[in-house]
């Protein structure tokens, strides 16, 4: 929710907030095991937050955070949630009367306490041991990610300029869920930030005889199988097949792969998502964020 200032008599430290929020904000990514990293600014102090889309909260803050931000109380309730290996975790609900980051007022928001959770392929595998920024967080605020250039921009009203093009999509419980295929098959696939890779349901690619290739993620003598997908506009990602819980509905997850190659601005109150090749920012766009 954008900051809102009313009266005739504003003070100066209101005002600059205000145009700050409006004039909008390009934060710095990084990515740690693929996965973006953002340092936010709340009160002062700055944190690193994983960007996570493919969580439908607002935040999950780690235990130090929680006790470093101004106004936030545990509301007494726990919150139950299942990642994609199954594994079932209760988090601490909290509300936030005013939540600020880098500036952008959001208003009222009810988090939840960090618990770790994700599936983790590789001995080197597993989320970064941060605070998340999910989904929720921007049920009124359009943003723009773009993993090649290591940012994420928000505060501002964001229009798709030049080089997007619209992506159909649904917004179900597990996210924002877009359909690729490949001329055979057909996949209903949940946009994931922090997913290091893109994976489909076995069950979806055998309901559909589609083909499939052999891959070495998991290394000598231990196979697995793809599915490719083609990108609006040209390109392609290639969905490793593995096994998800009954609960999740979706065929799959698109990760790292698909967001490396297509930047995505998300306008959730108006059910608008589109897409652009990496490495194409439009004029109009990099002025607005400018």
């Amino acid at each position: 929710m954008m900051h809102r200032c009313r009266g005739a008599a504003v003070l100066l430290a209101a005002a600059s907030l205000c145009t700050a929020a409006h004039a909008g904000v390009s934060v710095p990514l990084a990515l740690e095991k693929g996965i973006p990293v953002a340092q936010l600014t709340i009160d002062g102090a700055t944190f690193p937050f994983t960007f996570d889309i493919g969580s439908s909260r607002t935040v999950h803050l780690t235990r130090d955070v929680m006790a470093k931000i101004p106004g936030l109380r545990l509301t007494g309730r726990k919150q139950r949630s299942a990642d994609l290996a199954g594994k079932v975790r209760e988090e601490e609900e909290f509300v936030i009367p005013d939540l600020v980051i880098n500036g952008v007022a959001f208003g009222e928001v009810t988090g939840v306490s960090y618990e770790a959770w994700g599936l983790n392929i590789g001995k080197e595998a597993g989320p970064p041991p941060h605070s998340v920024i999910g989904l929720g967080l921007f049920a009124q605020q359009p943003f723009v990610y773009d993993q090649s250039a290591r940012t994420l921009r928000f505060g501002a009203p964001l229009d798709a300029g030049p080089g997007w093009q619209a992506l159909p999509h649904e917004k179900v419980h597990e996210g924002i869920v877009t359909t690729l295929s490949n001329g055979r098959a057909s996949y209903r696939l949940v946009f994931d930030s922090a997913a290091s890779i893109s994976l489909v349901k076995p069950q979806s690619v055998q309901a559909q005889k589609d083909d499939t290739a052999p891959c070495d993620l998991f290394g000598p003598g231990k196979p697995c199988r793809t599915v490719s997908l083609a990108l609006p506009g040209g390109g392609a990602v290639k969905p490793y097949l593995m096994p998800l819980p009954e609960f999740f509905q979706p065929d799959g997850i698109v990760g790292a792969d698909f967001f490396g190659q297509r930047a995505v601005y998300v306008d959730l109150a108006n059910g608008k998502v589109a897409v652009r090749p990496t490495g194409q920012a439009g004029a109009q766009e990099e002025s607005r964020g400018r």
